[in-house]
């Protein structure tokens, strides 16, 4: 998406009773241009939007540094009214779509209208701490506004922390509590996830209290406009952003006192857990790379950048120790998959001769249709879709749970899985903190009870061939 697709208020439907952006607007500072720009996409749920607003008017930034801009998306009745008591104590802007289009849409009008250097992200059902802003510039400014990323906390709050809130009052310690928290802080309790947060940031990365630079918005081209529906649209957002900025360690930052209180409200979970199903399959069909693989493979967000960051490391390791390599298999075995539809893993599988329906897993070649930068635990292809799956070495680099994964994975798309060991002269431990798999034999003590298992040495290497259940 480019920023073409942004939309201005040109090519956005309006609604003939809604005000004009001349009438709703209030600047703070006349003829001057803000710091930061408050963008919150909102679709019903007023007496929610009420609150958000109230506790913008309480912030330690002045208010002529900042500006709020609100899209209501489509909501009925008009969110108007909750809005207009606020004109006259906020610098607003309030935009309108009818009828609804899905907050991805919402986000980049408002994107499109900002005028600070520094956008923050909201959501219409989170209350900001009077700090929030200030915390979210301070962290802009002390980079001198260079490309970078502020996750906030959203700390989930219920009925005592309402009535706080709705006199104006930050929630106190015992309204919060031990459990009262954000959905990530055990994420980030743990030394190692802290470190490993700079691998694949994405992944915790939500619009509820985020804040970035505009410039990198828009030349990412905004949010994904095909994502309508609830949920991965801001990973997805923030996976190009990361990858443009060329998986910068340093482009995000956790802001532990940067601080949202996220309100209770009716959701059906059965829905947006059925909606975030379909926006992830859409996500993983337009970046088919295992990063985004991993992302949607099932399990915690620690996990996923715990895989992430292993499979980025054991590409390293298997080529510091020449393992994975495809020129490395037995001649006789390379005449043997000559011409046949396979999925072939390792490096420099594409240069092999093939089948022509054939798909490699080359990470040392250019990605493309016939060569997927995937790592085998989710893939796109139907069922059968070969007749034999083939690694290189790779799959050895697997935990117990993935490479069961991988297996059964391998076995849906084909009658045949050979994991193939260039070297088994290389001790697990020399591997660590990696994992590895060197004693073939445990290995098929652990898959033999269930599936039918071969291993055959050839030209220096073992193959393990596993072909069918018992």
């Amino acid at each position: 998406m480019t920023d073409a697709n942004i939309p201005t208020d040109a090519n956005v439907p309006t609604d003939a009773n809604v005000p004009t952006d001349a009438n709703v607007r209030t600047d703070g500072q006349p003829g001057g241009r803000p710091r930061l720009s408050v963008t919150i996409p909102v679709f019903n749920n007023g007496h929610l939007l009420a609150m958000a607003l109230d506790a913008l008017t309480r912030q330690s930034m002045p208010r002529d540094e900042f500006e709020v801009i609100l899209v209501d998306d489509g909501s009925e009745p008009s969110l108007e009214p909750v809005v207009a008591p606020f004109t006259g104590t906020l610098p607003l802007t309030y935009l309108r779509h009818s009828p609804n289009r899905g907050r991805s849409v919402a986000r980049n009008r408002a994107i499109a209208e900002a005028r600070g250097d520094v956008v923050l992200l909201l959501d219409a059902d989170h209350c900001a701490h009077p700090d929030l802003l200030r915390r979210h510039w301070e962290f802009h400014a002390a980079r001198g506004l260079r490309p970078g990323v502020l996750l906030g906390r959203s700390i989930v709050v219920d009925w005592a922390a309402i009535d706080a809130l709705k006199q104006g009052r930050n929630p106190e310690p015992p309204m919060l509590g031990d459990y009262r928290e954000d959905v990530r802080d055990y994420l980030f309790a743990s030394p190692h996830r802290r470190r490993d947060f700079a691998r694949a940031p994405w992944v915790y990365a939500h619009t509820n209290n985020a804040s970035v630079d505009r410039a990198t918005l828009l030349a990412v081209g905004g949010f994904d406009e095909n994502l309508v529906t609830w949920g991965g649209e801001d990973n997805e957002l923030f996976y190009r952003l990361f990858h443009h900025h060329g998986r910068d360690p340093d482009l995000f930052a956790i802001g532990d006192d940067a601080i949202t209180y996220d309100l209770p409200h009716f959701r059906s979970w059965r829905v947006l857990m059925a909606q975030l199903a379909e926006n992830v399959k859409h996500i993983a069909r337009k970046h088919p790379r295992y990063d985004i693989e991993f992302f949607g493979f099932p399990g915690l967000w620690s996990n996923a950048v715990r895989r992430i960051a292993w499979f980025e490391d054991a590409l390293d390791a298997s080529r510091a120790h020449g393992l994975g390599r495809v020129d490395q298999l037995p001649t006789a075995y390379q005449r043997e998959l000559a011409g046949k539809n396979c999925l072939l893993i390792g490096h420099g599988a594409s240069k092999l001769d093939l089948g022509p329906d054939s798909v490699t897993f080359d990470h040392d070649a250019p990605a493309g249709a016939g060569n997927l930068h995937l790592a085998g635990l989710l893939t796109p292809f139907e069922d059968a879709r070969f007749s034999r799956v083939v690694s290189v070495d790779l799959w050895r680099f697997l935990t117990p749970e993935d490479l069961g994964g991988f297996l059964e994975e391998a076995m849906r798309l084909a009658g045949r899985v050979d994991f193939v060991c260039t070297d088994l002269g290389i001790p697990p431990t020399a591997m660590l903190p990696l994992p590895f798999v060197s004693d073939l034999a445990f290995l098929r003590t652990t898959v033999e009870p269930y599936l039918l298992v071969g291993q055959t040495s050839a030209g220096g290497c073992e193959i393990l061939t596993i072909a069918g259940t018992r």
